[in-house]
């Protein structure tokens, strides 16, 4: 019996044995583990964008889940650069000794539009994300432009200003198709400084010269834009997802966010509190990177008019398939924000200068502001 019980003993001592010696040779495999990797903390810390302060213009924006175009300026040059904000690495795309005044990047994020000046000379310029030119043409008006660039075809653009008529003594509004390969201009009679593309040939405005209201219209035809909504004063449109701003009829504090997705099926409505400006309803900052896609807000904590008070804001998920707000972090200031095509980062201030992980909402600075 003594004899037989040791055997079990000896049996067991060597399962234990074997079963530690395979569980260590799956530990000390390299393509299990990720061995000579960073750490999961390391690999997703962010990077400082390492430039002299004084030369940041702005982050124009996403050109992928982890690089931003940034506008720098220095010793008389203007350029665009890449950031890796994981990395931390840079890479000058283009330069020139015009200053830019306005950059956009197309929705497919392989090219990028930018207005220029020099010398009281205007210029456009279509690159690649590489920086290579595509197009480039001059523009008589040597001040800032609005842009918005079609989204299911990146050959036409609105290019829009402001314009003052010596004769009638008032001030109106042009607005230019751009047809990029071909390099031409045409008129489109649009009272707005904000028209948007809904899709190759359909655009969406509010009037603001005559009656504020939203209306649609056709560049394949020449009759006038259609009036669709006389109670929407504002919107907010990507791809085909729709949000219109309205005021509502039951509370003076209140304005109704109608979520259509596509435009003009759906039913989802949220009620936010009303910023005010000449007694005017303020649009509040809203993005969104994919289609159908997660909506964020900078939304305000409370109504009020902006000629009495700044107000306080926060960072929310607009979660309009159950019609709630989910409030991610409170921020110091109503700013832009941009979403990254990933949906896990986004980009808040004035001039972009900050980046929120919304894993673990912190407000970072990308750049070190000297005082």
């Amino acid at each position: 019996m003594i004899k037989k019980g040791s055997h079990y003993i000896q049996v067991i001592l060597i399962l234990i044995c074997c079963c530690l010696f395979l569980f260590s040779c799956t530990a000390l495999d390299p393509d299990d583990t990720g061995e000579n990797q960073p750490p999961e903390e390391e690999q997703t810390a962010l990077a400082k964008l390492d430039i002299d302060y004084r030369s940041f213009q702005k982050i124009v924006g996403w050109l992928d889940d982890e690089t931003l175009l940034v506008h720098l300026s220095e010793e008389g040059e203007h350029n665009l650069t890449t950031f890796n904000i994981f990395s931390g690495e840079t890479n000058q795309i283009y330069s020139d000794d015009a200053s830019i005044l306005s950059v956009m990047i197309n929705q497919s994020r392989d090219k990028i539009m930018l207005q220029e000046i020099k010398y009281d000379q205007s210029a456009l310029k279509v690159l690649s994300v590489d920086g290579a030119l595509i197009q480039s043409t001059t523009f008589g008006y040597a001040s800032y432009v609005n842009f918005d660039w079609n989204p299911t075809n990146d050959n036409t653009v609105f290019i829009s200003h402001y314009n003052y008529e010596h004769s009638l003594e008032t001030e109106t509004i042009l607005v230019y198709i751009w047809t990029i390969d071909e390099n031409t201009f045409s008129v489109r009679d649009i009272p707005s400084l904000s028209p948007r593309w809904y899709s190759e040939n359909v655009y969406l405005y509010i009037d603001e010269l005559h009656t504020p209201a939203l209306y649609i219209g056709d560049i394949r035809e020449d009759k006038e834009d259609m009036i669709i909504n006389k109670d929407i004063s504002d919107f907010f449109l990507y791809q085909d997802t729709f949000v219109g701003i309205v005021e509502s009829d039951i509370s003076d504090s209140e304005v109704l966010l109608f979520h259509e997705y596509p435009f003009l099926v759906g039913d989802k409505v949220i009620r936010l509190p009303k910023v005010t400006m000449n007694e005017l309803p303020v649009k509040p900052q809203m993005t969104q990177s994919v289609r159908n896609g997660k909506i964020y807000g900078v939304i305000p904590d409370h109504s009020f008019s902006l000629e009495e008070e700044l107000g306080d804001y926060h960072l929310a998920h607009l979660h309009f398939e159950d019609e709630t707000v989910i409030e991610v972090m409170d921020l110091p200031e109503d700013a832009p924000i941009a979403l990254s095509p990933s949906e896990e980062y986004l980009l808040y201030g004035w001039r972009l200068e900050n980046i929120i992980d919304l894993s673990d909402p912190e407000l970072i600075e990308l750049i070190e502001i000297l005082n």
